[in-house]
C-alpha cells in the first residue's frame, strides 16, 4: 500500500498551486517558484517556436547576478536564434520531451562565439529545456538556465516532471501560440533571415566555404564538419583557413558579429547575400 511521505505531500500540494494557477497572470511567477523548490536555477523562460516564423516571448524571469547584454533578447528574434541549440533539435525532428543542453549541441559549442555571447556573458552555464510540440508545426520551449553545472539527480528530478509540465503548459499557452503563427511580420522575417543564414558569405565565398562558414557559426569542430561533410579533416581546414580573409576576419567571433549585423539587413538583401547589403551601406558611412 502506497505510504504518503512528507515530500510526496508537498509535492502533490505544489502541483496544486501551480494547478491553482492555470490561465491567471501569475502562473509562470508561481511556477517559476515551484520548479526552485527542487532544483536550483537562475533563468525561466518560455518561447514559442513556429514552423515558418520568428520565435516569439511568452515569459521570462531572471534571478539576480544574471546579466544581460543590452538588446540580447532582440537580437535573438532578429537572427540569432537561428543558431540556438533548441532551435536546431526542432529542425533535427526532436519529439516532445526533456533535454539536457549538452545531449543536443554540436561538439565545439562550448568555444562558440553565439556560446561566449549568450551564456558566459551573463554568469549562465548550463541549460535544459522541454520541447512541446503543438499542431503545425509549433513548439512550446521552456527553458531553464543556472549559473552552475546541473548534477545527474537534479536532471532526473527535471525530467520527471516532463508529462505534466506537457499538459500544464499547453493548457496555459497553446492558443497564444496558435495565434501567434498569424503574424504576417514575424512569418515574412523569419523566411528573410532563413534565406539569407543559407545565402550568407555566397558572393564572396565558394558553396563549400560557405557551408563550412555556416557549421563554424553553429558551433562545429573542424573533425565534426568534415563528417558532415564528408570531407578530410585537411580539406575542412584549408576552406576555414580561406573564407575568413576573404570576408575580412580574423577569427570565429568576428564572423559571428559579421553574421549578425548583416541579417540586421535582410530586408534589403532581396534573396541575395545579406553581405552585398552590409557592404554596400559600409562603403556609403
Amino acid at each position: 500500500m502506497l505510504t504518503f511521505d512528507n515530500n510526496l505531500q508537498r509535492l502533490i500540494a505544489d502541483i496544486a498551486e501551480v494547478t491553482n494557477h492555470l490561465n491567471s497572470d501569475e502562473f509562470s511567477h508561481v511556477l517559476m517558484g515551484m520548479l526552485a523548490k527542487y532544483v536550483s536555477f537562475d533563468n525561466m523562460t518560455v518561447m514559442s517556436f513556429h514552423a515558418n516564423a520568428r520565435p516569439r516571448l511568452i515569459y521570462g524571469e531572471t534571478k539576480k547576478d544574471i546579466y544581460f547584454q543590452d538588446g540580447d533578447l532582440a537580437r535573438y528574434v532578429d537572427g540569432a536564434y537561428l543558431l540556438d541549440p533548441f532551435y536546431l533539435a526542432i529542425q533535427d525532428g526532436k519529439p516532445t520531451g526533456f533535454y539536457y543542453l549538452k545531449d543536443i549541441v554540436s561538439d565545439n559549442f562550448y568555444e562558440s562565439a553565439y556560446f561566449h555571447q549568450y551564456y558566459q556573458f551573463s554568469n549562465l552555464k548550463d541549460e535544459v529545456g522541454y520541447l512541446f510540440a503543438l499542431q503545425d508545426g509549433a513548439y512550446l520551449h521552456l527553458s531553464l538556465a543556472s549559473t552552475k553545472n546541473y548534477q545527474p539527480e537534479e536532471l532526473a528530478v527535471l525530467e520527471s516532471f516532463t508529462p505534466w509540465l506537457a499538459v500544464m503548459l499547453t493548457k496555459q499557452w497553446a492558443s497564444i501560440v496558435n495565434q501567434g503563427q498569424e503574424h504576417s511580420e514575424d512569418v515574412t522575417m523569419h523566411n528573410q533571415l532563413s534565406v539569407a543564414f543559407q545565402n550568407f558569405g555566397r558572393s564572396l565565398l565558394t558553396d563549400r566555404e560557405c557551408e563550412v562558414a555556416q557549421l563554424i557559426l553553429q558551433g562545429h569542430s573542424t573533425k565534426s564538419m568534415a563528417v558532415k561533410l564528408n570531407l578530410s579533416i585537411e580539406t575542412i581546414k584549408v576552406h576555414r583557413r580561406n573564407l575568413y580573409p576573404k570576408l575580412d576576419i580574423s577569427s570565429q567571433p568576428e564572423l559571428f558579429s559579421l553574421f549578425l549585423e548583416s541579417l540586421a539587413l535582410v530586408a534589403t538583401a532581396e534573396e541575395k547575400d545579406p553581405l552585398i547589403a552590409y557592404h554596400s551601406k559600409s562603403s556609403k558611412s
